[in-house]
């Protein structure tokens, strides 16, 4: 079997042609991605999008198609702070927001069969979204009537 040689980084690979050399260049270039990744902490970027692509060719002495070597891409985008969007939301969005979530919750209760699983987790879901805006206006300090 027709052994390549790659360099990439300052470093020398050798790999058989085949499953062995897809899969070797493969990990080289995943390893690139923890580099981005590494990069994207010390910067406060994160990672929006990678790419890995095996390149291959046709070997003009055996005619057969052989890996000719990798690239590896990542897109960065700034740091999304999750916390910065909490404070900048209206009081009373998120008291109308709440009031919605009480109003469709005690209509799916009032069909709420527990033998139906579609509704029990809309439901579900329904009551974790209110907790999460609840928790949001005990931050922000709002208080909220919850009579509808």
């Amino acid at each position: 079997m027709q052994v390549t040689t790659f360099s990439g980084e300052g470093a020398v690979y050798r790999f058989r042609q085949g499953f062995e050399a897809i899969t070797g260049v493969a990990s080289h270039e995943a390893l690139n991605i923890r580099v981005f990744k590494r990069y994207a902490l010390n910067t406060d970027r994160e990672i929006s999008d990678t790419e890995i692509k095996i390149k291959f060719a046709i070997d003009p002495e055996t005619k057969r198609l052989v890996v000719v070597g990798g690239e590896s891409r990542a897109t960065f985008k700034a740091k999304n702070n999750r916390y910065s969007n909490l404070l900048s939301e209206d009081p009373d969005e998120i008291k109308q927001m709440i009031k919605d979530l009480l109003r469709d919750i005690i209509l799916l209760e009032s069909v709420h069969n527990p033998d139906d699983p579609f509704t029990e987790e809309r439901l579900n879901s329904l009551e974790r979204k209110l907790d999460g805006l609840r928790l949001e206006a005990s931050i922000k300090g709002i208080l909220v009537d919850v009579t509808l």
